[in-house]
């Protein structure tokens, strides 16, 4: 089996070789090689890939599956202290993320609370999942215009759910006290902004489900809007 593997692996080094000469093979390894290093020392393991110019912060807060990886630009944070000069606010965060996860690049999540994301989730690039704002924007106590934004209190008690078998597309935003249903589709560009159920797809902003699955007819069905 082992033998196999490595039949395997010099067989693709010698196309590379063929196709994009040395220059460019060497470079492609080396980066593979930082991403390991840089992955192995920021998590401890072997079995994750992270791009090595990920912007990682919390770990300790972090639970992650088995093959998880992310390209470049990665910006994945749980926050358990903002704040300063007694206005310090203190959290728990528990970011959770399944096993066989991918992320594309520029992918942004941000986490006070709770954030989860599911087994087999593929992500596209440029993506913002987030499960607080800073400050509030409704009620009766809003924040002020004359704060400046990075002074407001971050927002806490919502969460983001992310089931099994999602696909989101490039450059959407998923925002607090959602839940993606299992094997739903998000389109790109879209604005998450309530619950996608189970088996849909959504696209737009806010979303909006467009098709789900029909089990009986194993077809994407379309969904009528009155």
């Amino acid at each position: 089996m082992q033998q196999g593997k490595w039949a395997h692996r010099s067989v693709l080094l010698k196309e590379r070789l063929q196709q994009q000469g040395m220059f460019y093979t060497l470079s492609f390894y080396w980066q593979r090689i930082r991403n390991m290093l840089f992955s192995r020392c920021i998590f401890g393991r072997g079995d994750i890939n992270v791009h090595h110019d990920a912007n990682i912060s919390g770990v300790e807060y972090m639970q992650i599956g088995q093959h998880f990886s992310a390209g470049r630009g990665l910006w994945m944070q749980t926050i358990a202290s903002y704040g300063e000069g007694g206005h310090e606010q203190h959290f728990t965060p528990h970011l959770i993320i399944g096993d066989n996860v991918s992320l594309s690049e520029y992918v942004h999540i941000g986490c006070v609370n709770r954030i989860e994301i599911g087994n087999n989730v593929l992500m596209g690039s440029k993506i913002y999942i987030t499960d607080h704002n800073h400050g509030v924007y409704r009620g009766i106590h809003p924040d002020s215009p004359d704060v400046p934004p990075a002074k407001r209190p971050l927002t806490t008690g919502e969460s983001v759910i992310i089931e099994d078998n999602v696909w989101i597309g490039e450059f959407c935003t998923v925002l607090p006290g959602v839940t993606i249903g299992y094997g739903s589709i998000i389109g790109s560009h879209t604005t998450v902004t309530h619950d996608i159920p189970p088996q849909s797809i959504a696209v737009g902003s806010p979303a909006r489900v467009v098709k789900q699955w029909d089990e009986e007819k194993q077809v994407w069905a379309p969904v009528s809007h009155h």
